[in-house]
């Protein structure tokens, strides 16, 4: 490249060279009117109340699902209560018709004895170790009270009749 030389500088022009045209104007600038529109409004309102109301139904038809719910889950928890109490109950009787005590109560009641020492028969030889020894029923005497019943006397007609137990256990 060659240096420009002092005097002949070269200036570039900052505007094109060419004339530039004149936009035309056709017509001055002006306020459009609104358009209406041809299609009614009452078809849109009508889509929104509907669900407006579809929504409000659903929101009480599950308000009422879930309170219902409620119901049935408070009457089924009282209930698990009152069964686990009846359970505890019967459990506690169990337990009482187990015990010892009540076990010897039972079967004096039905006339069985303690029995004596037990024998063992042992399966390979068959030999009986140990002596049985029937069992002895303990005596018992009832308490004497100091007070006495004596039946009320009925009231006096002209026939009466009295009737005793008969076959009595003792």
């Amino acid at each position: 490249m060659t240096p420009p030389s002092a005097g002949a500088a070269r200036v570039m022009p900052l505007r094109s060279p060419l004339p530039k045209e004149a936009p035309k104007r056709t017509s001055p600038l002006r306020l459009v009117p609104p358009r209406r529109s041809s299609a009614s409004k009452a078809p849109f309102v009508v889509v929104l109340v509907v669900l407006l109301g579809g929504g409000l139904l659903g929101l009480l038809l599950l308000n009422t699902l879930v309170a219902q719910q409620s119901f049935a889950i408070h009457d089924l928890s009282a209930k698990d209560r009152a069964l686990a109490q009846q359970e505890q109950d019967l459990s506690r009787q169990v337990q009482g018709l187990q015990a010892p005590a009540s076990l010897a109560a039972r079967a004096t009641a039905l006339k069985m004895v303690p029995s004596g020492p037990p024998a063992f028969l042992r399966l390979s030889d068959g030999k009986v170790l140990g002596s049985p020894q029937a069992g002895v029923a303990p005596v018992v005497t009832p308490p004497k009270s100091s007070t006495t019943w004596t039946a009320p006397k009925p009231p006096t007609t002209t026939t009466t009749t009295v009737s005793t137990p008969t076959g009595a256990h003792g």
